[in-house]
Formats: C-alpha cells, structure tokens, sequence
C-alpha cells in the first residue's frame, strides 16, 4: 500500500473491493495496529495538531473517508478513490471470518440496541465483548488487553477515538483497531446515512448537517480547505510543466 500526500496528510488510494484482502492481510500478519479515516478536516488540522499528525503517520491505514480525502488523491496524484464506509465493511469481514470482535462506543442504550442489531445481522461474528462509550479509558482498554480481539470497533468519535486506538495499540499483542464515528447511531438506527446519490455527489456534509444542525460550524472549514486544495493541484500541475 502506498500513501498518497493531500496538503501534507498521507492518505491510501482505495476502493471498496479491495478493503477486504487489505484488512484481513493486516489481521493475519498478528501484528497490533488502527485505521484512520481521512477526511477534510483532519486534512486541515494534520499540519497543525501535533498529535492527531503521530497517530496518523503511524496508523497502519489512514484511508479516504470524505468527498475531500477523494478529491485531492484525484486531482493531485491522478488516483481513483473511493468514499469507504470501514465500520460496515469490518463487520462484513468479521462475520464471513468468525474474527473475534469487541466492540466499545455510543451512549449505554444506543450501545446495546446497536450491538442486538450486529448480532442479528453479522451472525458469523465471535463478539467477544462490548462496552459503552461512556467507560472509563483504563477499564475500557483492560477488557481490550483481557480478551485479545482480532478486530476492535472504536465508536468514540474523531480525533478521541484515533487517540485512543493510539495508546491502546501499544498494549496489545495483535488486532487491528477499527475507527467508527457516529456508525453505531447509525445501526442503532437513530440517525440515517446518506443515501448513496448523496455520498456519490459528495453531498454528505450537508445531509449531516440536516439532521444535526450542531455540525454546521464545523463545516466551515470546508470552503478553506477546498481553496487549499486548488492551490496545491494548480502548483503542482506548474511544476509539471517547469524547464
């Protein structure tokens, strides 16, 4: 796999065809380590947050999360991307493979109506445990160490679950660590993903918006980032054409 610079931020080509030999190739390797879900923001914030740039560099896979992370592998390296939706695709996995899995996030009873939900659809799934999202971080990483999953879903929230999954990796053994956003509200059904139009015309910001208007203000990165990005493919393309 190689990483592709976006305004600095290293971010793996993907599609979602190939997420499933790239994360069980990372499983079986028995070696400890956590994805990263690229997007504009964490584009932006890469040069400017010391710590969310080490857990990114040492992330086994920061992978396109956003219209953004797609854009820039696309105008700026000529790659095709593709927006991945990891947390489903990893419980696609863990239920064709029997991983062991545990799962940790979301307010106590989004958890649980969550986790009924996973049982129910990702029959394969040895669940080896879950916690809510609300736990203590040294209890929550005991019971991680205790029961040694091949497969750890983190639904803290971004950058806290990054940094979490960060001090985490360094007291396990193998198990790769699997960053899930807001997807456990998701399967809990208590928010709604954008339907694929949407995602497709990279629309998502706004249909998340829409049903959490508290977002708004940290959309407003966006315009600032796209200018950057401009800039960065029109330098670039310059300096393909410089004697």
């Amino acid at each position: 796999m190689k990483n592709n610079l976006i305004l600095d931020c290293p971010c793996v080509p993907l599609i979602e065809a190939d997420v499933e030999c790239i994360l069980m190739g990372l499983i079986e390797d028995n070696m400890p380590g956590y994805t990263v879900a690229i997007n504009a923001e964490k584009i932006l914030r890469y040069s400017q947050d010391h710590e969310l740039r080490k857990v990114i560099d040492e992330s086994v896979l920061p992978y396109p999360d956003g219209s953004g992370a797609v854009l820039g592998l696309r105008w700026l390296h000529g790659q095709m991307s593709e927006k991945i939706n990891m947390p489903i695709k990893a419980l696609e996995i863990a239920s064709k493979f029997g991983l062991q899995t545990f799962i940790i996030g979301a307010k106590p009873d989004v958890h649980l109506e969550a986790v009924n939900v996973i049982k129910n659809c990702y029959k394969g799934i040895d669940l080896v445990g879950h916690l809510h999202g609300y736990n203590e971080f040294p209890y929550l990483m005991e019971e991680v160490v205790k029961y040694k999953p091949d497969l750890v879903m983190l639904a803290l929230g971004s950058p806290r679950q990054e940094k979490f999954a960060a001090k985490l990796v360094e007291n396990l053994d193998k198990g790769i660590i699997i960053g899930c956003g807001g997807a456990l509200d998701i399967i809990a059904n208590r928010l709604k993903r954008a339907p694929k139009f949407v995602i497709d015309n990279n629309l998502e910001w706004a249909y998340r918006v829409i049903q959490e208007p508290w977002r708004l203000r940290r959309q407003l990165f966006l315009p600032k980032f796209l200018v950057a990005l401009i800039m960065q493919t029109i330098k670039k393309k310059l300096e393909v054409f410089k004697i």
